[in-house]
């Protein structure tokens, strides 16, 4: 989080490792009763007292609900951004199209699949700030913009394609493991079945060309 960000999210940032643990224990608390009782029952008091802290502490670094879920969904975008970074050192021109999908899917599923409930809270319920949807927006347009670089040395229409992929990737992970129940398919499962169907778009793309 940048310094700018830091002082939007929370009133004092935190310098000892006591205060650390105390913004610690106080996110980890609200992204448990966001996840279990949704914006309605987003309360700063009962926040301060699972986490276990005075709700004067609370406000000494997070002033409101805002600041609060604002942290949480930074927290969320950090992981998404460092996969992506992870995954641009690998999609290089040499790259097989059966390795972008795979790269691509599994980037998705990884960053999706684990505690949901909190996942549907924050891509439904709560009012993100405008700061942040602007990082979504623009991680959204990192990762297609990388698809289509090492699209580009397989297939003509790389852009398209690499739009088509991620919005299918992505809808169909928040569907399966956010909407849902998370039960109409294991992570590995549904990575493989993507996997699949993309890959075939994808030779489809490159016979007819």
């Amino acid at each position: 989080m940048t310094a700018t960000q830091r002082r939007q999210a929370i009133v004092r940032k935190p310098k000892q490792s006591r205060s650390k643990a105390t913004v610690a224990a106080i996110l980890e608390a609200a992204a448990q009763i966001l996840a279990k009782d949704g914006w309605d029952g987003f309360n700063t008091n009962v926040i301060a007292k699972r986490a276990g802290v005075s709700i004067g502490s609370l406000y000494e670094y997070f002033p409101n609900k805002q600041a609060l879920v604002d942290a949480i969904a930074e927290d969320h975008l950090s992981k998404g951004e460092a996969l992506v970074s992870a995954a641009s050192s690998l999609l290089v021109p040499t790259v097989a199209p059966d390795d972008i999908v795979k790269i691509l899917v599994s980037g998705i599923v990884e960053l999706h699949k684990d505690d949901p409930e909190l996942h549907r809270m924050l891509s439904s319920e709560v009012p993100i700030s405008p700061m942040l949807r602007k990082r979504v927006d623009k991680l959204r347009a990192t990762v297609i913009e990388r698809l289509a670089d090492a699209l580009k040395h397989h297939i003509s229409q790389n852009r398209i394609a690499a739009q088509l992929l991620f919005d299918v990737a992505d809808a169909a992970v928040h569907r399966w493991f956010i909407e849902d129940d998370g039960t109409l398919a294991a992570p590995e499962r549904l990575a493989e079945q993507l996997q699949c169907m993309m890959r075939a778009y994808l030779d489809g793309l490159r016979e007819r060309a």
